[in-house]
């Protein structure tokens, strides 16, 4: 498996939305320090994050890391997670319904539990408490010759110049397919390691993948 993955090439973290994605409300205690009110079966009014479901998609995908260890070990799949979008409109009791690993499970809820800005879901004309539930797709694609394996190799075992090289091709398109997330993750690692360049990059393609600039 390891061999395999220094030669892979995309590492893609895509998310599944749809307005299925937000049915199925159980009633759940929404703890959110203040008290245990219970979200709604069926609110009036769902919560609306800015921007809707695919803003939502973007902000997500945007702050989400591959873990290493998951990367290295080839672990991919959809993660269920479940949380209270509460009555003033920020994220509670986050958890996993559907697990996939205990690190790809952790980063799944690590993002989530900073998502904030929610209109609240209502009843009555009232904001309450709402609890939803989000599928969200890990994907490793591999075998994508346009980078050379040393490069890679260099990229998947550390080398913070190769890292930033590897990103900015993404970034760029130059010599493989633009993908911006695939640049998000090895610039990041370069970044992690004190890369300027690729701290600015790192940056510049989060605010792409939020669909912040043209």
């Amino acid at each position: 498996m390891e061999t395999n993955l220094l030669k892979s090439v995309v590492v893609a973290l895509a998310l599944s939305l749809g307005t299925n994605a937000w049915g199925g409300m159980a009633t759940l205690p929404a703890n959110n320090g203040t008290s245990t009110e219970q979200s709604a079966d069926r609110p009036d009014v769902m919560p609306q994050y800015p921007g809707g479901l695919e803003a939502l998609m973007n902000y997500i995908t945007s702050e989400m890391e591959y873990p290493d260890d998951a990367f290295r070990n080839g672990l991919q799949g959809t993660c269920v997670v479940q949380f209270v979008v509460t009555k003033t409109g920020h994220v509670d009791q986050v958890k996993v319904l559907r697990s996939i690993s205990p690190e790809l499970d952790a980063e799944v809820v690590r993002v989530c539990s900073q998502i904030g800005n929610f209109e609240p879901g209502q009843v009555d004309g009232k904001p309450v408490n709402v609890s939803l539930t989000l599928p969200v797709k890990f994907k490793l694609e591999s075998n994508i010759p346009y980078i050379s394996e040393e490069l890679l190799d260099r990229a998947n075992n550390g080398d913070m110049e190769a890292q930033y090289l590897v990103g900015y091709s993404f970034y760029h398109g130059d010599g493989v397919p633009l993908d911006w997330l695939v640049a998000k993750h090895y610039l990041a690692k370069a970044a992690q390691q004190g890369h300027e360049q690729a701290r600015e990059l790192l940056e510049k393609t989060k605010r792409y993948l939020r669909n912040e600039l043209d």
